[in-house]
């Protein structure tokens, strides 16, 4: 199969690599559509780690890598195998470790796919994994019916959560230091956007931080009343001041744990939704040829995600 591998900085090829072999308990899924990952895509071609701040990836990386959500049709499947079947089509929730998804196929668990309807256009699907993140770190919040939300970050996870939190009840405000992504929200009607700095001293009951930035998690924890969720990986100290453990302002990290059949019916609820706009995600769709210039978009804020067809290599 074709995949492609990242080489060094600002290098990659497309190499023929084999298919992965299967264990009973996994499944083969051709890959139709993979999404970027932009922090990760950025870090990887960058020369950054994407968690640990001032290490280098090993390069070369493994095939495919990091290529995650996705979005195909079951080819094979294990001995094990009891819920998914030959031709059902399937996101991805997780991925096994040492495997990427910008490649022709991929081997998964049973329990880390996430079986489509064919209502659910693969479009809509395939970032559906970083839907579930968000929806986990959401989640943590609790009951959100009439809460204020403010939420820091107007890339992929952004845009996700303002919808994601409205459909779960809550009064959603959005904010970026970018006005173009500020106005792409208002464009979409995703809800209220605002520029950063132009916030003034409005507080709210919640705060969901998907910068990862610390001077954006502590904007939004100092603007939050109750709890604040830190959802983007962070970088750098941030400061709790003792005044707010008087008044009992919640922060915490976000929080992963394996797929239950509760996330599976939120995911399907929010996805089969037409109002719920995931599409938008996906700036444009280009050929892995284009992986080095579809980076540099990333990076310049220039898209959101950008999404491949594998079989384009065919």
């Amino acid at each position: 199969m074709k995949a492609i591998q990242i080489t060094g900085i600002g290098q990659f090829e497309v190499i023929d690599t084999p298919k992965p072999e299967l264990m009973d308990d996994q499944v083969l899924v051709k890959v139709r559509l993979v999404a970027t990952c932009p922090r990760w895509d950025i870090s990887m071609m960058g020369g950054k780690d994407m968690f640990v701040a001032g290490r280098s990836p090993d390069y070369p990386l493994p095939p495919g890598f990091p290529g995650h959500e996705a979005v195909g049709v079951v080819e094979t499947v294990g001995a094990s195998v009891q819920g998914i079947a030959v031709g059902d089509r399937v996101a991805a929730l997780e991925h096994l470790p040492g495997q990427g998804a910008y490649a022709q196929y991929m081997a998964y668990r049973e329990g880390d796919l996430l079986k489509l309807p064919d209502s659910i256009p693969d479009r809509r699907a395939v970032s559906s994994e970083l839907l579930k993140c968000v929806m986990y770190g959401l989640d943590q919040f609790g009951d959100l019916h009439g809460k204020s939300i403010l939420i820091a970050g107007l890339g992929p996870a952004g845009l996700l959560a303002m919808q994601l939190a409205a459909l779960w009840g809550a009064n959603v405000t959005g904010i970026d230091v970018n006005a173009e992504r500020v106005a792409y929200v208002r464009e979409l009607g995703l809800g209220e956007a605002v520029v950063a700095d132009e916030l003034g001293d409005r507080k709210f009951d919640l705060g969901y931080d998907c910068v990862g930035a610390a001077a954006s998690v502590q904007n939004v924890l100092n603007r939050t009343k109750e709890h604040c969720v830190i959802f983007g990986v962070l970088r750098g100290d941030i400061t709790y001041p003792a005044s707010y453990w008087f008044t009992g302002v919640r922060l915490e990290s976000f929080r992963s744990h394996p797929v239950t059949a509760r996330d599976r019916r939120l995911l399907l609820d929010a996805l089969s939704r037409p109002s719920f706009n995931t599409e938008c995600l996906q700036t444009e769709q280009v050929s892995f040829a284009d992986y080095t210039q579809a980076v540099e978009r990333l990076r310049a804020q220039q898209a959101v995600k950008i999404c491949f067809d594998p079989g384009e290599l065919s």
